[in-house]
């Protein structure tokens, strides 16, 4: 799998304690997209199944709270058939699977993927700049839809009518990241990049690729 960068723990990419990953490589390259920086396919990180299950155990010891994964981009359904059996494999393991992307659900099903078969929550459809709002939770244009796949989660939760929010966060390799919802002074204060932050430093030598 090609990972422009994971997290993990956060509350602010789906309902409760996520482990998030953020795919490398979007061939839709949505105008305005807050992850520019993810469309390129060459860009990232190659990670095996099995380094990836290791990082994803060790952040469910050290957050017992962790209640799934959430998969965002890039674009994860270009790479759905190594998604797709990492994401039964943590399924199987009790957690949901949540996932963003430029395609709609029809068209998911058109191109038969394999991956839309193992996710709990989806967010579809292009990002359109001109219809943009803050308003619905975890969805940045009104054009875009949050279904619900399976019976793990249900519209009547209320986590699903509270506000968007960010957060700061430490990725993978020590660096800080921003992530959550893009409101405007997010994107004012760090750019279109608004993932990752224009400030983001390697913090020190303990702070490296599999640790806390």
């Amino acid at each position: 799998m090609r990972l422009g960068s994971l997290i993990d723990a956060t509350e602010a990419e789906g309902p409760g304690l996520r482990f998030v990953l953020w795919t490398q490589g979007c061939s839709l390259g949505c105008a305005d997209c807050c992850n520019p920086h993810l469309w390129s396919a060459a860009g990232g990180e190659d990670w095996s199944q099995d380094a990836l299950w290791e990082r994803l155990s060790g952040a469910r010891a050290r957050h017992p709270g962790l209640e799934g994964l959430t998969l965002v981009g890039g674009e994860p359904f270009e790479q759905d058939a190594a998604l797709a059996t990492f994401c039964r494999r943590v399924r199987e393991a009790g957690l949901t699977v949540m996932a963003f992307s430029g395609y709609t659900r029809a068209e998911l099903k058109a191109r038969d993927s394999k991956l839309l078969e193992e996710v709990d929550l989806l967010v579809d459809g292009r990002y359109e700049v001109e219809r943009y709002t803050t308003s619905l939770r975890w969805i940045g244009s009104t054009n875009q839809t949050l279904h619900f796949l399976s019976l793990a989660y249900s519209p009547d939760d209320p986590r699903f009518t509270e506000p968007n929010h960010a957060e700061v966060r430490l990725d993978h390799r020590g660096l800080i990241q921003v992530v959550g919802f893009p409101f405007p002074k997010v994107r004012e204060e760090f750019g279109p990049q608004s993932a990752l932050a224009r400030t983001t430093r390697h913090l020190p030598q303990a702070k490296q690729r599999g640790s806390a």
